[in-house]
């Protein structure tokens, strides 16, 4: 998993700087911080590979995918008001 993280992260930071690419563009940069077969292989396929960088770090895929960094991070969510306890029956005849 250590490894996946790190490729995930050299990717992530590269893609950020030159935007996002498709296979064929990415094995033809002469630049790409790992190979193609290298960056694939853990994750099985290009577009798993994408997904996960949009996950774990979303702020460099909204780089790479020029998208405004607020979209690219999910507003937390309100949360919801405790509910008052039911009074149990025998409470309320006392």
């Amino acid at each position: 998993m250590a490894n996946k993280k790190a490729i995930l992260e050299q990717l992530a930071d590269y893609f950020a700087e030159k935007g996002m690419m498709t296979p064929a563009e990415y094995k033809a940069a002469d630049d790409a911080p790992i190979r193609f077969v290298v960056a694939k292989r853990p994750f099985g396929s290009w577009a798993r590979m994408q997904g996960m960088i949009k996950a774990n770090f979303p702020a460099q895929w909204a780089v790479a995918n020029k998208l405004p960094i607020a979209e690219a991070e999910p507003a937390p969510k309100p949360a919801a008001a405790p509910k008052a306890k039911a009074k149990v029956a025998d409470e309320a005849e006392e």
